[in-house]
Order: C-alpha cells, then sequence, then structure tokens
C-alpha cells in the first residue's frame, strides 16, 4: 500500500513529465507552402519602380493577411521554370498559370478569382482608317484577314507563344519567312516591340493591354483590339500542386474565393494596369458573364 507521500510523489512526477512534454511540443505548426512568383509586368513585378504593384502581387499580399493560419512563403523564378516545380509535385501553390487539360494533370485549380483580357491586337491610333476593314462592329480584330494583306506589317516575339489560335495563324508566315513578318529576338520582347511599333517599324503586333498601359503609356497613341474568335475573357485562378502537404492550403484558398472577397481585390489591381478606354467594356463583360453564368 502507497504512503500519501509515496502517492504524492509519483503525481509529481506525472505532471512534471506531461509540462515537459507540451512545451517540447510547441504550437500547432502551421502548412508552410511555397508560393511561386515570376517577373512579368504588370502582372508581378518583385522589384523595380513599381515593386509589389502587379495585379498579381496585390492577390499574394491578401493571401498572406485572409489566411494566417498558413505560412506562405514567396519564391520568384523564371517563368520556364514553373512549369517544371509544379511537375515534380512538391508543396507549391500559384496564382499566374491558367488552367488547361495539360496541367490538370498535376495542378489543382480554384474558381476564378477574376478575369482577364486575352492576347490581342495592338496597333497605333493614326491607323484607325487603314484597320477599318478588319474591325468588326462588336470592335474585334479580324486577325485571318489582316494576315494576307501584305501591305501591313506584323512584329512578334520569337520566343513567345500567343497561344494555340494566334500561333497556328502567325507559325506558318513565320516559318516561311514573310516578308511582312519582324521577329524581336531581344529580351523584354513586348517592350521592345511596342516601341517599335510607336516608331513605326511595323504597322501591328500581339500583347496584353496591360502591357500596353504598363510598358507604352496612357499617351502612347497605341490601340489594343481583341481578336475575333479568341476574345472571351480569361478565369483567372490560384492552383496548387496534389501533393499532401497543400490539402489544407488549397481548401481554405477555395473557400475565400467561393465567398466572393477575393475578387473585388484583383478586379481593383487589375483595372490600374489597363487602357481607360477598356475599362468600361471589361466591366460590361463581367456583367454580361454573370448574367449568363451567375457570380
Amino acid at each position: 500500500m502507497q504512503t500519501p507521500r509515496v502517492g504524492l510523489e509519483k503525481h509529481v512526477r506525472r505532471l512534471g513529465a506531461l509540462v515537459v512534454a507540451l512545451c517540447c511540443a510547441g504550437p500547432v505548426a502551421a502548412d508552410t507552402v511555397s508560393w511561386i512568383g515570376t517577373d512579368l509586368a504588370p502582372m508581378t513585378m518583385p522589384q523595380g519602380e513599381h515593386a509589389r504593384e502587379g495585379y498579381i502581387d496585390q492577390l499574394y499580399k491578401y493571401l498572406v493577411e485572409a489566411m494566417p493560419q498558413h505560412t506562405l512563403q514567396e519564391e520568384i523564378v523564371p517563368l520556364t521554370r514553373v512549369m517544371f516545380m509544379a511537375q515534380r509535385n512538391g508543396p507549391i501553390c500559384m496564382s499566374i498559370l491558367f488552367q488547361t487539360p495539360e496541367r490538370e494533370a498535376f495542378l489543382r485549380f480554384t474558381a476564378p478569382y477574376g478575369y482577364l483580357y486575352p492576347i490581342g491586337v495592338v496597333t497605333r491610333d493614326s491607323d484607325q482608317a487603314r484597320f477599318a476593314p478588319y474591325i468588326t462592329k462588336s470592335g474585334n480584330f479580324l486577325l485571318d484577314k489582316a494576315l494576307q494583306d501584305a501591305r501591313l506589317g506584323l512584329g512578334v516575339a520569337s520566343d513567345r507563344s500567343y497561344g494555340a489560335k494566334i500561333d497556328s495563324l502567325v507559325k506558318p508566315l513565320v516559318g516561311a519567312a514573310a516578308r511582312n513578318v519582324q521577329q524581336v529576338f531581344q529580351g523584354e520582347s513586348t517592350k521592345v516591340l511596342l516601341a517599335m511599333l510607336g516608331r513605326q517599324r511595323f504597322d501591328y503586333m500581339f500583347a496584353f493591354p496591360s502591357e500596353v498601359e504598363f510598358f507604352a503609356g496612357p499617351s502612347s497613341g497605341l490601340r489594343f483590339y481583341p481578336i475575333e474568335g479568341n476574345s472571351d475573357l480569361l478565369p483567372g485562378r490560384f492552383s496548387c500542386t496534389k501533393s499532401p502537404e497543400t490539402d489544407r492550403v488549397f481548401a481554405d484558398v477555395s473557400r475565400l474565393v467561393q465567398t466572393r472577397k477575393v475578387q473585388p481585390t484583383f478586379m481593383a489591381a487589375y483595372e490600374r494596369w489597363l487602357p481607360k478606354y477598356l475599362i468600361k467594356p471589361y466591366r460590361q463583360r463581367l456583367q454580361e458573364m454573370q448574367a449568363t453564368t451567375g457570380p
């Protein structure tokens, strides 16, 4: 039979062991996930005059503040490396990749956090009459017909894909060394092409409207047109690898998107880099989409 003193000593030892165990365990660790970004103005700008002012930068800032239960570690890598990292299935998430069937093999995507204009055609304002035969009543550009006009010079970046539809029309001309197609091989090719367009080195080129606003400025005298058959707004989505380490982060990001709280943050940041003449039609198209498919 234990004496009261022996029983008390055992009880104290048990309490001490429990206290040590709790102290050593520490707080429940938050999920740590690498959030992948790149340097692609004005979408993401990790440095420079407009550092952290890109529309994707603002989304990342919002997520960090809205999900304190997770530790998001931003990692800036070249765009060419993003896909490689995603395919390795490490614990990474991002905001910069569009959803495609190929990417769904190794990434899971949330509902849209917002919508963006696709790549379109950029011309000089002073050439509106010249391009009038290739503009539809709705304001879209008839690219297939314009490409048949050898009098119109086109500037393209040699290392950039403009999407399946545009590439299918343009690459045969590049491969045939068409005289009215001029390639640019420099880094920051879009910035270089916009400057060349302004200097009348050719007549039209391809870019996102936000690139026109950022690189050329609001007084550039350039105009953006959506391309007929390729003008639907693109849904931007968060994505994570299918690694178990991203399960909780992906679930919480998905719930955040469904609350509709993240969309105003994206819209305000995106419209900052849209040419002013596109803001009204952009909002109108969003309203039309919501009327058809719901928010």
